[in-house]
């Protein structure tokens, strides 16, 4: 009988993409492995008769997995396996790995399988991604800096910063600009006409990056004024505005604060 083995892998797409590697030539048999993603303390439920493996990246292992979703599967599965790689759902590690096993079986149909619970979890994840991409590219907000800089504050649920990057660059590609992702102390940076790039809070002074300057400063007060102007009292509906901008997204929104 075999082991129960029990994959640990880094919070990141080229960690997944490691331990799919490192589960699946294991022949230990797909029932018997479950990936898991470290993060922070959490390491999920200790089992007995289990044996713990820490994944380390491997860029070569990455590769072949990318290459071969593409070559048996296809483009809109691996674009798939991205998405869901942001999800903030402790369980999309293994999710993708059973995405897979069943992926590597049927090819490109795979998209069209939602029967399959597998395939259904997948898309489930897509789309918390994708919905919150897009609520946010409405509801965030730049405030320029001192330096003339303009930073825009989020705290998403998933890891959407680079999917909004691309949305912005194209929009603002004439502006110096930081959108700031404050749950994972991330930022994407894009310079005045030239690509963006990712990093981390290493590289941001994030106190730095509060000090709004005087002209933003009054641009503030008179959006606060015409929004609290605009509002006709005897129409708010609080249930309705709760429906479409969700609590939770108003904390970086000047209006709100």
């Amino acid at each position: 009988m075999s082991e129960k083995k029990v994959y640990q892998c880094e919070d990141s797409l080229e960690g997944i993409l490691t331990a799919v590697y490192d589960a699946w030539s294991s022949r230990n048999g797909h029932g018997n492995n479950e990936i898991r993603i470290l993060s922070g303390d959490y390491q999920g439920n200790m089992e007995l008769f289990t044996e713990y493996i820490i994944v380390k990246n491997s860029e070569e292992k990455i590769s072949k997995v990318i290459k071969a979703v593409y070559e048996k599967i296809s483009s809109e599965a691996y674009e798939l396996i991205c998405s869901a790689a942001c999800s903030c759902e402790q369980s999309r590690g293994d999710d993708i790995y059973r995405f897979l096993i069943v992926g590597f079986s049927v090819g490109r149909e795979i998209v069209d399988q939602l029967h399959n619970k597998y395939v259904m979890r997948i898309f489930e994840l897509t789309r918390n991604v994708s919905n919150e991409a897009h609520h946010l590219k409405g509801f965030l907000r730049f405030q320029e800096i001192e330096e003339g800089i303009l930073v825009a504050k989020i705290a998403p649920k998933n890891d959407v910063i680079r999917i909004l990057a691309p949305h912005f660059s194209d929009r603002l590609c004439q502006e110096n600009f930081i959108i700031y992702d404050e749950n994972r102390n991330t930022a994407i940076v894009h310079g005045e006409s030239k690509a963006w790039f990712y990093t981390d809070s290493s590289m941001l002074d994030v106190d730095r990056i509060k000090n709004i300057s005087e002209r933003e400063e009054s641009i503030d007060i008179m959006w606060k004024a015409f929004f609290q102007t605009i509002s006709i009292k005897e129409r708010e509906n609080k249930n309705l505005q709760r429906n479409n901008l969700p609590i939770r997204f108003r904390s970086n929104m000047t209006e709100f604060e």
